[in-house]
């Protein structure tokens, strides 16, 4: 959806912002589109950090891409300096933890897992 309203009057500033993403059944060159989009639409420049949900079922073509989602994600942010938290249990998962939207968090990550504290 986010990279659907880059450009539009509907798009986001993510500045300053924890930005969540996760996916379903998605194919990872697809992935890979996307996340360069948001890129280069400014998304990664100011973000307070970086959440990675359930990215459930990823398709591949015959010629493997060579990346898993994840990987793909971690090259792409890789240049930038913020927190990113991958395997948190929300999205299209049997454990779907809900998200507070549009509330200040303390975002902190750890060699293991993401974690949210609400203030």
């Amino acid at each position: 959806m986010l990279y659907s309203l880059c450009g539009s009057s509907s798009a986001l500033v993510p500045a300053g912002k924890i930005l969540f993403l996760e996916d379903l059944d998605e194919y990872l060159y697809h992935i890979d589109r996307m996340l360069q989009n948001l890129k280069r639409n400014g998304w990664f420049e100011d973000l307070a950090g970086l959440l990675i949900g359930g990215m459930t079922s990823m398709n591949d073509n015959r010629i493997p891409y060579g990346k898993t989602a994840c990987e793909i994600i971690a090259e792409t942010a890789q240049p930038y300096d913020f927190p990113i938290g991958f395997g948190f249990p929300a999205g299209h998962l049997a454990r779907n933890l809900a998200l507070p939207m549009g509330e200040n968090v303390d975002f902190k990550v750890n060699t293991t897992k993401g974690q949210l504290i609400i203030n």
